[in-house]
């Protein structure tokens, strides 16, 4: 019994073993080179993993820049060499998601080895319909990219910037932290802090099958997050800001607030603006717009500063030991050899001195002083004291303005320094320019009796895990040496500027507000008709601080062509501190 049951079982095992030898004779040998291809068709995929940006916050922690998902499909370039393949999945392309590509339009697409952007899927719906057909479409995939959104569209754009995809230039910059479909700063923050703001790709080695499938993930780095940059912007005094230029009218213009203990900007605005969540899509519009939003004025724009720069002058002039019983009658105009110079008042303002010529605006006075007192190098040497063309530290790019000089103006128009140059430079008219910022650095220096703290629009930068990396820190940028009591003269001038000067306008119940306005003269014929075409009007300057008594805020207010500085600057000026102050803001940064 047992040696037949032993029989058996040996037989039954040979017959096994011939089955199997003879499937795989027939596998190697007459079915080799079909499992052999077959094989070749599972291939690894690399798959990007991209981070997420930073976020950008304001003071209190409100988001201005964030990531939120986007979903693209893609397609693995190696699909590219398979002809009969590919066919089939622009078919399927076309009849499932109606996107209508040929292999050409592909190719164009490619960039060394990265996944083909083919469609963004805009709904769960389309996202759904990939998946319940992703069988038909072998080497198509889905990824997820981080798309940057900006809550607040142009109420912070020129301060936070937008960002794009990287030049061949950013490619090669941050190398293995970025691919094609990254996003980079281009302009702003974005663009100033973008080291720290984007973060680590990472990437996956994916075993694909025949028909598309993924088998194993060979190899994973995980992306890491950039890091979070805290501005020093005040997300309701931004708003505050945007509103009241925005309602003023004015076509083109900037505003700059600063904290006057500090220097951390609590809110800058360049209008018209930009909304840099469609920044792409709105290019063209935004370059052939004649107004320009692209163009940041609070750091950029250069005009003459012409009577904002009087109590940097008058601070001068006490230095040198001009006192308030020394002055001028002002009848309407200067004679200097056979030409004559002109007050804004041409009827005059009878005597001055350095105190109620600031007040009253008085050109006559400077006029004087300026040629007879300071001349070019003196006013030099003053302006560039206060920052004025020096070129200012900041966080974003800017411009910086111009001084004219006897051996600049030998050297670029071949002719002597005259007279009725110093005239011109003594009230900030004729070749000088200057920035807002450089204006708003002046005033803040008179302010804080002389020192200028660098300005700055960043507050901290934190790693992704919340921790704080950096922290900037009240730094002093330039010193100007004066007397207290000289400074607290300027500044009770500021003060009468607008009870009983030039900018009544920016006279409030609500705070004490002191400043100085200024015109800025575009053409000739601006002094001698109202009606002129727009490109021909004066700018409007003003800048000033509050509350008087103990300053928090220094303002600069700059509208292009909108005339007189104390009509429209200092009104502007006036409506953005009371707002601040009627929402109890300004007790936040007592």
């Amino acid at each position: 019994m047992h040696r037949r049951r032993f029989i058996f079982l040996a037989l039954l095992s040979a017959v096994l073993y011939l089955v199997v030898l003879l499937r795989l004779i027939y596998m190697q040998i007459f079915k080799g080179s079909y499992f052999a291809e077959l094989s070749k068709k599972n291939y690894l995929r690399l798959k990007v993993l991209y981070p997420q940006r930073g976020d950008i916050l304001d003071r209190n922690g409100e988001k201005l820049a964030y990531d939120i998902p986007k979903y693209v499909l893609f397609l693995d370039p190696q699909k590219l060499e398979d002809k009969t393949v590919l066919k089939d999945i622009l078919k399927e392309l076309k009849d499932i998601f109606q996107v209508d590509l040929d292999e050409n339009a592909l190719k164009q697409r490619v960039k060394g080895f990265d996944p083909i952007p083919v469609k963004n899927l805009e709904t769960q719906e389309e996202i759904d319909k990939f998946y319940n057909n992703s069988y038909k479409l072998p080497g198509v995939f889905i990824n997820m990219i981080p798309q940057r959104y900006y809550p607040y569209g142009e109420m912070v754009s020129h301060v936070v910037g937008y960002t794009s995809y990287p030049d061949q230039e950013e490619l090669r910059r941050y190398k293995d932290r970025i691919s094609t479909q990254s996003l980079i700063g281009k302009y702003g923050i974005e663009k100033a802090l973008d080291e720290f703001i984007l973060g680590y790709t990472g990437g996956q080695e994916i075993m694909i099958n025949a028909v598309g499938k993924p088998i194993k993930v060979i190899r994973d780095i995980p992306p890491k997050k950039g890091n979070t940059v805290v501005l020093t912007v005040d997300l309701r005094i931004q708003r505050i800001i945007y509103e009241v230029f925005r309602d003023s009218g004015h076509k083109a213009g900037g505003v700059i607030l600063l904290h006057a203990k500090t220097g951390e900007v609590l809110g800058l605005l360049s209008y018209p603006c930009f909304d840099p969540n469609v920044i792409s899509d709105k290019w063209q519009e935004y370059l052939s717009d004649p107004y320009r939003p692209l163009f940041n004025r609070c750091l950029f724009a250069k005009y003459p500063p012409a009577s904002v720069i009087k109590p940097a002058l008058a601070l001068a002039l006490l230095k040198k030991g001009i006192s308030l019983k020394d002055g001028v009658v002002c009848q309407g105009k200067f004679e200097l050899g056979n030409r004559t110079f002109y007050c804004w008042n041409r009827h005059g303002h009878g005597w001055e001195n350095v105190k109620t010529a600031i007040r009253d605006s008085c050109d006559v006075f400077f006029y004087n002083y300026g040629y007879y007192k300071l001349g070019p190098k003196g006013i030099e040497e003053t302006l560039r004291e206060f920052s004025y063309a020096e070129g200012i530290p900041f966080e974003l790019p800017c411009g910086k303005g111009f001084i004219p000089t006897p051996s600049w103006k030998k050297k670029r128009f071949g002719s002597a320094w005259y007279g009725g140059d110093t005239v011109n430079l003594s009230i900030g008219q004729g070749y000088i320019t200057a920035t807002l910022l450089e204006q708003v650095l002046m005033m803040s220096g008179i302010v804080n009796n002389g020192v200028i703290y660098k300005p700055t629009l960043v507050r901290e930068i934190r790693d992704p895990y919340g921790k704080v990396v950096w922290r900037n820190r009240k730094t002093v940028y330039k010193v100007v040496r004066a007397s207290p009591e000289h400074f607290g003269i300027v500044k009770e001038a500021l003060r009468d500027v607008v009870r009983r000067g030039t900018a009544q306008s920016a006279n409030s119940h609500i705070a004490e507000i002191a400043g100085k306005t200024g015109t800025a003269q575009v053409s000739p014929l601006s002094a001698k008709r109202k009606h002129l075409p727009y490109h021909l009007r004066d700018h409007a300057w003003f800048v000033g601080f509050a509350p008087y008594r103990d300053p928090i805020f220094v303002i600069g207010v700059l509208v292009e062509h909108g005339r007189s500085g104390g009509a429209v600057a200092a009104p502007i000026a006036r409506n953005i501190i009371e707002r601040i102050y009627i929402e109890g803001i300004n007790r936040e940064f007592m």
